[in-house]
């Protein structure tokens, strides 16, 4: 299991790599890459997102902010631009729970509620990415 979660780790930091390196921008189309990462606090090490989306599918991973602990993510974003999330623990301690809400029109930024994961529960702005076609 050790090793799962260092394939995980790895993984994650890959594509957190990759997702920095991408021009922002808003949404083309049905693909986009979204990258979070929320503040620590007293006892909590924050939460990192990296979700991937293709059509109407969001996957991805989750982690704690220390990256110890490894989620999976999965949802679902529909036509009118409302979002749901579920988290899965892969091991030790992953964020788990729910994040629910809405892309804005305006700016393209999500922004959503985190429930189910204890020191990571309350809100969430993520600001979307789509890759450099220049």
């Amino acid at each position: 299991m050790k090793y799962g979660r260092m394939i995980a780790i790895a993984a994650l930091t890959c594509c957190t790599a990759t997702s920095l390196g991408l021009a922002q921008g808003t949404i083309s189309g049905s693909q986009g890459n979204w990258m979070v990462h929320t503040a620590s606090k007293p006892g909590c090490p924050g939460l990192v997102l990296q979700i991937g989306r293709v059509g109407d599918n969001l996957k991805g991973f989750a982690t704690t902010g220390d990256l110890a602990d490894v989620s999976r993510l999965s949802g679902t974003i529909t036509g009118n631009e409302k979002f749901t999330i579920t988290l899965t623990q892969v091991d030790g301690k992953g964020p788990k729970g729910t994040i629910t809400g809405s892309r804005s029109a305006s700016d393209g930024w999500l922004t959503g509620q985190v429930s189910g994961s204890g020191c990571t529960d309350g809100p969430i702005k993520i600001q979307t990415y789509v890759p450099y076609t220049g």
